[in-house]
């Protein structure tokens, strides 16, 4: 029987402990994100490997070898059957390889040194293949690779958009032609699946699959809380209720149930909203085909941010906005941070920027969009005395999705969120775990994409006592802090 050897090795001239038996919390943890970045050199080690063999088998024979089944197929079905894989995926692997070493070299060395997961490394390399052999493709690899090196967190989601704005800066006119043919490629498409079931599939522009998104959602919610079908069941319905014009009702059962049936066309395409974040400087552009901008303070050619998307090109940024449909909201320079009547409330510039600032959930890892993310006061807002703390600032707010805000409200993981000592007018975020490690927040948002967000101000929080309070606060201390004093007992 083959084994690997590994079981062999000595853990701990890995960095790695004998046992986990009487490991603390801390030391578990440490030892995941320790693994973790030792899957990450593994990973490298392979590609290396794999484009070693290439050196060896294709490289000698590639400029003159027409056979039907030449060096490089050879080649990857060596690695197919040693790894037992299909001759598919042993063509990725040597693909992927080749492109570490050609193309990302930068890259493959943060997959070496842990700062890159392996399950990200497909997304950089498909959405690096317009900058295969151009003369740009070495700034590329680099700016990349420092953004990777930054010592903050990621999401499949924030390192595609980190990718996406570096490759439609170099190269608009690449982005523009591609956009075009996936436009002109686009399909509608039924598959059988088992037990009398089908899929239905459709490439729509990202702006319309959203609009369709959105009206099934909103269809699907008009149900009471005793529907026996999960979400996607009830989206599926809706699905077919909206294509057909057949009523959307609820299958509670009760005879008392008030929704009874939904007429797909009362959800209006006007209760629908599709939500862009663009510069006005890339948006009053006259031609398409302006050169692209040569310095970072040129906003001309910048992309912009289709939330609940990601990163759209400038054409398509300026397509959006052109529609009939579209309603421009230019964000003032300095406005209100609150409500007049409630200072707790954010007034709806400052709920804007956030959202627009934030592009999805803070918590490290979490892909889920900002503009349906609740907006939560970092620091606790004290109702019994505003003027106490916690006031409703660009700084102390921040977007969390439903799930991450009721961990941190209910349990004892902590974050915060402070200006940024090397950026002005920038924030960054941490989050603390209840043993009291401090993971850093977001590597990448919409500073990122556009750098006059931190230009932007609000005015100071005018904070006033609660109508009718003439008493003393009435808790000696916020939910927050109370927490804390109880950590430290």
């Amino acid at each position: 029987m083959f084994e690997s050897g590994w079981a062999q090795q000595n853990p701990e001239a890995m960095g790695l402990p004998v046992a986990l038996t009487d490991a603390s919390i801390e030391e578990a943890l440490d030892t995941v994100v320790h693994a973790t970045a030792g899957l990450g050199f593994l990973e490298w080690t392979r590609y290396r490997a794999a484009a070693h063999l290439h050196a060896l088998i294709v490289a000698p024979v590639e400029a003159s070898d027409r056979r039907r089944l030449d060096a490089a197929t050879q080649c990857a079905a060596r690695i197919a059957t040693v790894l037992s894989v299909s001759q598919g995926a042993a063509d990725g692997i040597l693909f992927r390889a080749l492109v570490l070493r050609d193309r990302l070299p930068r890259v493959a060395e943060c997959l070496r040194d842990g700062l890159l997961a392996p399950k990200h490394l497909h997304t950089i390399v498909t959405r690096t293949d317009l900058v295969d052999g151009r003369d740009y493709a070495d700034e590329v690899d680099a700016e990349i690779a420092a953004a990777l090196r930054r010592r903050r967190s990621w999401s499949d989601t924030r390192l595609r958009d980190m990718v996406d704005c570096i490759v439609h800066r170099h190269d608009p006119d690449a982005v523009r032609e591609r956009r075009i043919k996936a436009k002109e490629n686009r399909s509608f498409w039924v598959e059988n699946a088992p037990d009398g079931m089908a899929a239905v599939g459709a490439t729509l522009a990202a702006e319309d699959a959203l609009l369709v998104a959105t009206r099934v959602e909103a269809l699907a919610a008009n149900v009471c809380s005793r529907d026996p079908r999960s979400r996607n069941a009830r989206a599926s319905d809706a699905l077919f209720a909206l294509v057909t014009g057949t009523g959307f009702s609820c299958q509670c059962g009760d005879p008392t149930c008030t929704h009874t049936e939904t007429d797909p066309d009362s959800i209006s395409a006007t209760t629908v909203v599709v939500h862009v974040v663009g510069d006005a400087a890339t948006l009053d552009t006259s031609s398409p085909d302006s050169s692209p901008p040569d310095t970072a303070s040129d906003t001309s050619g910048r992309s912009g941010f289709l939330h609940g998307h990601g990163v759209i090109s400038p054409d398509h940024l300026r397509d959006l906005a052109d529609r009939s449909d579209a309603v421009r909201r230019p964000m003032d320079a300095t406005p209100a941070a609150h409500q007049p009547a409630d200072p707790y409330r954010p007034s709806a510039a400052l709920e804007t920027f956030v959202r627009a600032r934030d592009q999805y959930c803070t918590w490290p890892g979490c892909n889920n969009p900002a503009v349906t993310a609740d907006l939560d006061h970092v620091t606790e807002y004290d109702h019994d005395d505003p003027a106490a703390g916690g006031q409703t600032t660009a700084v102390n707010l921040n977007g969390k999705c439903r799930f991450h805000h009721t961990l941190k409200t209910f349990t004892d993981f902590l974050d915060d969120q402070y200006p940024d000592p090397e950026l002005p007018g920038r924030v960054l975020s941490t989050v603390t775990t209840p043993e009291g490690r401090t993971v850093p927040g977001p590597a990448h948002n919409g500073y990122d994409l556009h750098p006059e967000l931190a230009d932007v101000t609000f005015d100071d929080p005018v904070v006033h006592p609660p109508p009718g309070t003439e008493s003393p606060p009435t808790r000696r201390r916020t939910r927050l802090a109370g927490r804390s004093c109880a950590a430290t007992r």
